[in-house]
C-alpha cells in the first residue's frame, strides 16, 4: 500500500481524526462567541461597537442571526466577556499542557490520553448544561485541559505508533481541516450552542472506544522506560492487527530523563528556546486569525467550511510535495509558510486601511489561514523530530505551553481589533518577520529522522534506519 500503510496504521490514523474533534472546541469558540451584524433603527448594517453602545436598545436589531450563541444569550455583544470566554479556555490549555506532558512521560501515553478524551466529553456536556456564565467558564476551562491532552499526549502517542515517513500522511489526510468542517457542520445542524455541545460530546465516544480498546501503549515509550517485555508484546499485538509477521527489532538503550534533566543537557536549552519562539509566534498569529474569522464578510458557516476545505486540499498537496521532492525540507516548509503569512496579512492590512471589505478580503484571508496552517505543521513536526523519546511529550509540552501563552494574547488582540482593526494585521506581520529571521539562522533540519534514534547529545540526528514493524507481507 502507499506509504507502507497497513491495517494497524489505518486504525491509528482514524483514531487521531476522531480524537482531534476535541481540539475542534477552538472552532466552537467562534460560534459560541458569534455576534451577528446589527443596525440601529433605520441606520446601516454594521458591527461598529460605538454605534451599538450609543443605540437605544429598543431600536437595536440583529441582522442575519445564523447561530444562537452564548454571546447573544448572555448579552456579551461588544463586551469583554467574549474575550474572557476564550481566555479561560486558553488558560485551561495552558495548565493542561504543563500537567499532561509531564504525566504522560511518567505514566504513559495511553492512560493520560484516555483521561484527556474523557475530560473533553464531560466538559462538552457541562458546557451545554451551563445555567450561568460562571459555570460555563469552569466547563470551558476543563475543555481547555482536554485540548492540551489531545495536542500534547495523543499527538505524541500517534506519531510514536507509526513509521517516520507516515508523519506527513497524518498531517496530509487526517488533519485540522476535517476537524474544522465537522465542527462547523455540528454547529450548523444544531443551530444553537447548547445542543452543539451535547453533539460534540457524543461524537467523541468513538475516539474513547478506540483509545481504550484498540490502540496499545506506545512501544517507544515502553522502551524508554526499560519495559522491554511489554514493548515486545505490544509490537506483536501491532503486527497481528497489521497482518504482518512479527520481526524482532534491535532498539538502542534509552536513558529515561526528566524535563529538567533535558534542560541541563548541553545544547538542549538553546534548541528548545528557538522552538519556544516558533510556538509562541504561530499561536498568536493562528488563534488571533481564527477568532477574527467570525467577522468576515459572507455566510458564517460557508466561510468556516471553505477554510476547512482549503486546509484539507492544501495538506494533500503538502504531502505530495514532501514525498516527491527531496529539496522540500522542514526548513523550507517553515520559512516559506511564514513568508506567505507576512505577505498575506500585509495585503489585508492595506485593504483594511483603505476600508475595503469585499470578496478580496475573504480570498486573501483564506490564503493567509493556509500559510498559518502550514506553519503549524512545520513546528509540530520539527518539535517531535527534535526531542528524545524519554522526554518527548514533556519537552513538546513546554513548547505547547509557550503556544498557550501566545493564545492568551489572541482574545485580547481580537478585542482591541474591534476598535482598532489595523492592530491585528500589524501584530501578525511583526511577529512573522521576527520568526522568519530566527528560523533562517538557527533552525536545524529534522526530516525523516527515526524517533527512536533521536539523541540530543549527538551533533547529528540519526536518520531513519529500522521501522518498528517489518512491513513486508508474509
Amino acid at each position: 500500500m502507499p506509504f507502507e500503510v497497513n491495517r494497524f496504521h489505518a486504525l491509528v490514523f482514524v483514531t487521531w481524526q476522531l480524537a482531534n474533534l476535541a481540539v475542534g472546541q477552538y472552532i466552537f469558540s467562534i460560534f459560541a462567541t458569534y455576534v451577528p451584524s446589527f443596525k440601529c433603527g433605520d441606520g446601516p448594517v454594521t458591527r461598529n461597537c460605538r454605534i451599538f453602545e450609543t443605540c437605544n436598545k429598543s431600536e437595536l436589531v440583529f441582522v442575519d442571526e445564523m447561530f444562537a450563541s452564548a454571546a447573544i444569550e448572555f448579552e456579551w455583544v461588544c463586551s469583554h466577556h467574549n474575550a474572557k470566554f476564550n481566555s479561560i479556555q486558553f488558560v485551561g490549555v495552558l495548565v493542561g499542557t504543563l500537567f499532561f506532558g509531564i504525566a504522560s512521560d511518567y505514566f504513559g501515553r495511553k492512560p493520560i490520553g484516555v483521561i484527556a478524551i474523557l475530560i473533553s466529553i464531560c466538559s462538552s456536556f457541562a458546557t451545554g448544561m451551563s445555567s450561568n456564565q460562571h459555570f460555563l467558564y469552569v466547563a470551558r476551562f476543563c475543555g481547555g485541559l482536554s485540548i492540551a491532552g489531545v495536542l500534547v499526549v495523543v499527538c505524541a502517542w500517534i506519531l510514536e505508533s507509526i513509521l517516520p515517513h507516515q508523519r506527513m500522511v497524518v498531517r496530509g489526510f487526517f488533519n485540522w481541516g476535517w476537524t474544522r468542517i465537522f465542527t462547523t457542520l455540528i454547529c450548523f445542524f444544531a443551530g444553537e450552542w447548547r445542543m452543539a455541545s451535547y453533539v460534540f460530546a457524543l461524537c467523541l465516544l468513538p475516539a474513547l472506544f478506540m483509545t481504550v480498546f484498540v490502540l496499545p501503549e506506545s512501544p517507544i515509550w515502553l522502551h524508554s522506560k526499560g519495559r522491554i517485555t511489554e514493548m515486545i508484546e505490544t509490537e506483536k499485538y501491532m503486527a497481528k492487527i497489521a497482518g504482518v509477521p512479527f520481526v524482532p527489532v534491535e532498539h538502542h538503550l534509552i536513558e529515561s530523563k526528566s524535563f529538567w534533566a533535558v534542560i541541563k543537557t548541553k545544547g538542549t536549552f538553546f534548541k528548545l528556546f528557538i522552538l519556544w519562539i516558533f510556538w509562541f509566534g504561530v499561536a498568536v498569529c493562528g488563534f488571533s486569525n481564527d477568532l477574527n474569522s467570525g467577522k468576515l464578510v459572507g455566510n458564517l458557516y460557508m466561510n468556516q467550511i471553505l477554510f476547512g476545505i482549503i486546509i484539507v486540499i492544501s495538506k494533500v498537496v503538502l504531502l505530495f510535495v514532501d514525498k516527491n521532492f527531496d529539496w522540500f525540507k522542514r526548513r523550507t516548509l517553515h520559512q516559506g509558510s511564514i513568508a506567505g503569512t507576512v505577505l498575506c496579512f500585509g495585503v489585508l492590512g492595506a485593504m483594511c486601511h483603505n476600508d475595503y471589505h469585499g470578496t478580496g478580503v475573504l480570498v486573501v484571508f483564506l490564503i493567509g489561514t493556509l500559510m498559518i496552517e502550514y506553519t503549524w505543521d512545520a513546528v509540530y513536526l520539527i518539535t517531535i523530530e527534535s526531542m528524545e523519546t524519554s522526554s518527548r511529550t514533556s519537552t513538546s509540552g513546554s513548547c505547547s505551553f509557550l503556544a498557550r501563552m501566545g493564545s492568551l494574547v489572541a482574545p485580547i488582540l481580537t478585542h482591541i481589533s474591534t476598535w482598532w482593526p489595523l492592530v491585528f494585521y500589524i501584530t501578525i506581520m511583526v511577529i512573522g518577520s521576527i520568526t522568519f529571521v530566527i528560523s533562517y539562522f538557527f533552525l536545524e533540519e529534522t526530516k525523516d529522522v527515526d524517533l527512536d534514534e533521536v539523541h540530543i547529545e549527538k551533533k547529528e540526528v540519526s536518520p531513519d534506519e529500522i521501522p518498528m514493524l517489518d512491513m513486508k507481507e508474509a
